[in-house]
């Protein structure tokens, strides 16, 4: 399946035609194939003659400028977590370069492998081995894909990167993030950085995506106090 629209101002009727006959081809008509993660801005691409949806799980969205300043109690955890970061490190944070791929693909499996430990759910180990790829076909066209990319040294290791594209002119999409999880505060200190990136200063909203009716990375999305919750639909071929 396809777990975002096809990426651009606008989703052409041929583009979507080549994804569906790709899709089709490599699945064998066994009803899987679809679109996931589609916003409702995006439903007028999809006519209702040929195609069908149905609402998925809602997705994270936090004001930027929550993120950046990390003020008042709601945030105060994870202000002193970026705080103790900051203080115990010595670190950098930099723009992803293609000459990383090798090392963020590395930090991948490091960061899977202590979820593989922590986790018996399959589902959840499933999309760990399934993200593999997906993480590092974006790290190497990040540039074909319009991603943005950071990382964050500490000494002379990567240990933490993250990857976004634009929703809008108001959103942003936080896409990937995968971290050290042995460096205490390092997540809240990427995050909050990218957010307040330059290039990030346009926008209002941070889009973090659904949390896969999964318990702990809604735990995990809900502890940032989203502003709001955003509907996301999947997509098929309407039954001929």
């Amino acid at each position: 399946f396809l777990y975002l629209s096809p990426l651009g101002e606008k989703i052409s009727g041929k583009a979507l035609n080549s994804c569906f006959e790709y899709m089709e081809r490599v699945n064998g008509g066994n009803g899987i194939t679809r679109i996931e993660n589609v916003c409702e801005e995006e439903l007028k691409f999809f006519p209702e003659d040929k195609y069908s949806f149905v609402k998925k799980y809602d997705e994270y969205c936090y004001c930027r400028n929550d993120i950046v300043g990390l003020k008042g109690n709601k945030l105060k955890s994870k202000r002193h977590a970026y705080n103790q970061f900051v203080k115990k490190h010595s670190f950098r944070y930099a723009p992803y370069e293609k000459s990383m791929k090798e090392e963020c693909d590395r930090l991948y499996d490091i960061w899977a492998d202590d979820k593989r430990k922590k986790s018996s759910d399959d589902i959840y180990l499933h999309m760990i081995d399934e993200n593999r790829t997906v993480h590092s076909l974006a790290l190497e066209y990040f540039e074909e894909l319009s991603l943005a990319g950071r990382v964050v040294f500490v000494g002379d290791e990567i240990k933490a990167y993250s990857l976004g594209y634009e929703i809008s002119k108001d959103v942003f999409c936080v896409l990937f993030e995968i971290t050290d999880v042995k460096i205490d505060g390092i997540s809240v200190f990427i995050f909050r950085e990218f957010c307040n990136d330059a290039i990030l200063k346009k926008y209002k909203l941070i889009n973090v995506m659904d949390d896969f009716c999964m318990e702990n990375v809604k735990e995990t999305k809900m502890s940032f106090r989203p502003t709001k919750m955003i509907p996301s639909y999947i997509i098929k071929k309407s039954e001929q």
